[in-house]
């Protein structure tokens, strides 16, 4: 029988599972949504079964790999901390849950902890690389992860890398820097300039049609992704910054602009376009089981 690991990505909106074998090739998967307002211990129970449901005969399971959104406390396997988005989140025990279904030893990890452990693994472009590597997570929220030498970094308190979280003057008054650097962030810079709703997505096809409010926002939000970037150069010094999650996308409207403006700010780290999309969760917490059973072997 070929050795698996199995592993799953649980977020605001969806859980997809997968069986992974070690080279990290995804031998069959599954995927519904989380539904996060049912709360969090049907959350926990809908990822139990997404991951039971994938037919494993044949199969040697040999570890349990997961990624969660919150604060994920990596030894205890614990959610430690949630935002609303996740109502309920905060105390479910998802080693142990995983524990006494499949039997085997389980890794856990934020989201954007796991996506760089996947894109650590998968990406050609970083085999080699050494020292700090930063990866941003541009979706609804703003996530980060830091990894030195190929090892994530957690954190005393499991919240390194958390950048969204952090506090930047706005309009007067303090705003956590995810308002602003995100496709929230973007959404809401339009609503402060045009008076009007629009999500991320649109607000970039109306700046690319050349609506003057929309490349106001546009502009906007990248002058402040470029100083958090440059921020990050000074505080970190990182190899490479990699930059992932829904808005990587439509890097065809931004991605020079926002070089441009690096330059301008007297350089920055060299960066990198995330490449495995949405399954970057999954296949992260897969590396991440692999690596716990490697360290046992």
């Amino acid at each position: 029988m070929s050795r698996v690991c199995l592993a799953v990505d649980v977020g605001g909106t969806k859980i997809a599972a997968a069986l992974v074998d070690a080279t990290g090739a995804v031998l069959a998967s599954a995927r519904r949504p989380s539904e996060p307002a049912r709360g969090g211990a049907a959350v926990l129970a809908d990822m139990i079964a997404c991951m039971d449901g994938i037919e494993r005969r044949g199969h040697d399971l040999v570890a349990v790999g997961v990624s969660a959104a919150g604060v994920i406390d990596p030894r205890a396997g614990v959610v430690a901390d949630a935002t609303d988005v996740m109502p309920g989140w905060k105390g479910q025990r998802l080693a142990d849950a995983c524990a006494t279904c499949f039997g085997v030893p389980v890794a856990c990890a934020n989201d954007v902890h796991s996506a760089l452990a996947g894109e650590l693994w998968r990406n050609e472009a970083l085999a080699g690389v050494r020292g700090a590597v930063v990866m941003l997570a541009l979706g609804t929220g703003l996530g980060g992860a830091i990894a030195v030498d190929g090892r994530l970094l957690a954190g005393a308190h499991f919240i390194a890398g958390h950048f969204g979280r952090t506090l930047v003057q706005h309009n007067g008054g303090a705003v956590t820097l995810d308002s602003l650097v995100s496709g929230t962030g973007l959404s809401n810079l339009y609503r402060e300039l045009a008076h009007a709703e629009a999500d991320g997505p649109a607000v970039l096809a109306r700046a690319g049609a050349g609506e003057a409010a929309a490349a106001a926002a546009l502009s906007a939000w990248l002058d402040y992704l470029a100083m958090t970037l440059h921020n990050i150069y000074w505080m970190l010094d990182p190899t490479l910054l990699i930059i992932g999650g829904g808005v990587i996308d439509s890097r065809a409207h931004w991605w020079s602009e926002l070089e441009a403006r690096l330059a301008g700010l007297g350089g920055g780290p060299r960066l990198a376009p995330a490449i495995l999309g949405s399954d970057a969760g999954v296949i992260g917490a897969a590396r991440l089981a692999w690596q716990s059973v490697e360290a046992r072997a």
